[in-house]
């Protein structure tokens, strides 16, 4: 027979809070950092399965991503910041489609997050 000193559950409790605090770290970091403002400078641009953009939930004509880019630069450039691009494809979206957007994106010299579903 084993016995068992509240030392072992006070450790047993420890851990499993420890552990649970990690596993929400791991949920709640890659969100947080999803979500960041675009008054930080981050423009995400999502990508749906037919290959339409969609900006802050708003859906975007192609010809006016140019537009909306140079827009972007001009706010950030008054608070001092860079604005960033963030690509988040639906998984459906054809790797083609989202290649031919990188490579447009690239062209604009703004840094380019991809964002993977």
């Amino acid at each position: 027979m084993t016995t068992t000193s509240p030392r072992d559950g006070l450790a047993l409790g420890a851990l499993a809070t420890a552990l649970a605090a990690a596993g929400l770290a791991l949920v709640l970091l890659p969100q947080a950092r999803a979500q960041r403002p675009a008054l930080q400078g981050v423009v995400t641009l999502a990508v749906d399965r037919q290959g339409g953009l969609r900006v802050w939930n708003q859906p975007l004509a192609p010809q006016r991503l140019p537009d909306l880019l140079e827009q972007a630069q001009r706010r950030a450039g008054h608070q001092r910041r860079r604005v960033r691009l963030r690509l988040l494809p639906d998984p459906d979206v054809p790797w083609g489609t989202v290649h031919g957007l990188i490579t447009r994106l690239e062209s604009s010299g703004l840094p380019l997050e991809l964002q993977l579903p």
